[in-house]
């Protein structure tokens, strides 16, 4: 083979490779993330060691969260607009789960957490959480020197103040005081670490909700993404 001969035959050889090579990195790519209303951490984030109790007063830890996927909702039972209807549109994610074709009626299930636990005690809750749905899960603490709550509201990142009371003509010792709390949700993977955070619809100047159909379909989303 000639010189020339030789020189064209390593030409086609490298462009071959190169070219199967392309194919195989556009193959083997893997999927992009699914855009969701929120944030999808590409790292999912290890929930430090945390005590709580649910609203049948039996203990809830970290190795509770293992096994299945968890949507975390947060806030208190005398609020009077956002965590009653965060609640109602839960229940239709979790029923619309329920009817799906894909069999995920198992797959899912839905904590709320106070960050009130004084007035929120483990009997409002077994009386507040399950009119919602009966699946649904509550989560309180006691008062604890060691406070084994705090790593599961630090680690999910919750937000909530209690503010106290400031009208002059209040009873100072009624314990009267108002709450402050974020709007988010919180998704937690089978491994029992966070996922992602799932942000509402603004409806209004200081009015949030969340779109079941859009939480249904962005949990889905990253169920199936990340396999």
């Amino acid at each position: 083979m000639s010189p020339q001969a030789r020189m064209l035959t390593g030409f086609a050889v490298a462009i071959a490779i190169a070219v199967v090579t392309a194919q195989l990195v556009v193959i083997n790519r893997p999927a992009a993330p699914p855009l969701i209303q929120g944030v999808l951490l590409s790292n999912a984030r290890v929930l430090e060691d945390f005590t709580l109790l649910d609203h049948h007063n039996r203990e809830f830890s970290n190795a509770h969260l293992k096994g299945r996927w968890h949507l975390v909702s947060y806030g208190f039972t005398n609020c009077p607009d956002v965590c009653p209807t965060t609640l109602v549109q839960l229940a239709s994610v979790t029923e619309a789960l329920r009817d799906s074709e894909q069999g995920l009626e198992d797959d899912l299930r839905v904590l709320f957490y106070t960050v009130d636990h004084r007035r929120d005690t483990v009997e409002q809750m077994a009386a507040y959480v399950p009119y919602f749905h009966p699946d649904f899960i509550g989560l309180t603490h006691a008062d604890d020197p060691d406070n084994p709550h705090l790593p599961f509201e630090s680690s999910l990142g919750i937000a909530a103040q209690l503010l106290p009371n400031l009208d002059p003509a209040a009873d100072p010792d009624a314990n009267e005081y108002e709450v402050s709390h974020g709007v988010t949700l919180f998704l937690v993977n089978p491994e029992g670490e966070l996922q992602a955070i799932l942000e509402p619809d603004r409806t209004g100047p200081t009015e949030h909700a969340f779109d079941p159909e859009k939480v249904l379909r962005d949990y889905v989303a990253i169920r199936d993404y990340l396999g």
